[in-house]
């Protein structure tokens, strides 16, 4: 029987700096997830490192990707650039399976935001919703322009802001409330396409928010 994986997000100590090199003193504080094989749940060829913090004014997230081909195309916002390389945050902020937030982006900083509606079989994705006050920043080790360079890896920050999660129980959030969230990333690589997460859905379809996990608000401050 399948069982949400659990991860107890911490406070913050001061804003987070976005600027996506990662090294701020609060994200050694906060807990590793590794993203496995969306379909298997086995280890990827090339691994993702997630984390993620909060405040009374953002939810932070942060993603450490290996990869020797670092690929992207789209520079605009709210393009399909899931067909590119992308890292993805979904997060169902009322637990209701239904309705919840995705933002996606790709190492060329460009962001995809959405408001998912998921019911019944229907799924829409509202493309005219935008996060107000979004940040977010890419680190590259590599050239992610050309396809077959040497590349290394590339790091992500995100800073979305808590007044996106209107439907949350409380804002911001109090010690011990729970959201149900999951944490992907696509690579596309020439051995072939990978699609991994936090929690796996067991098939190659993201939009599964019934398997997504529980992230547990803490007031431990890092």
């Amino acid at each position: 029987m399948f069982q949400r994986p659990e991860y107890v997000c911490y406070r913050a100590a001061r804003p987070i700096v976005i600027d996506g090199h990662l090294d701020d003193p609060a994200w050694q504080g906060a807990p590793a997830i590794a993203l496995c094989l969306a379909d298997t749940g086995e280890a990827p060829r090339q691994s993702t490192t997630c984390r993620l913090l909060w405040d009374d004014d953002y939810l932070y997230v942060a993603f450490d990707c290996q990869d020797s081909d670092i690929w992207g195309v789209t520079t605009e916002r709210d393009r399909d650039i899931y067909n590119q390389e992308v890292v993805e945050l979904f997060v169902d902020d009322d637990c209701d399976d239904h309705s919840y937030i995705e933002i996606e982006v790709s190492p060329l900083n460009a962001v995809l935001d959405l408001y998912m509606l998921n019911r019944g079989g229907v799924r829409r994705g509202l493309w005219d919703w935008d996060s107000r006050g979004l940040r977010t920043a890419v680190v590259v080790d590599g050239d992610p322009t050309r396809r077959g360079t040497d590349d290394r890896r590339w790091t992500v920050e995100m800073a979305v802001p808590m007044a996106d999660f209107m439907t949350a129980p409380h804002l911001p959030p109090r010690a011990g409330d729970v959201w149900h969230a999951n944490l992907y990333r696509i690579d596309r690589a020439n051995m072939g396409d990978e699609y991994s997460a936090w929690s796996p859905p067991g098939l190659i379809d993201y939009h599964t928010p019934e398997r997504f996990g529980r992230v547990v608000f803490s007031d431990t401050t890092v």
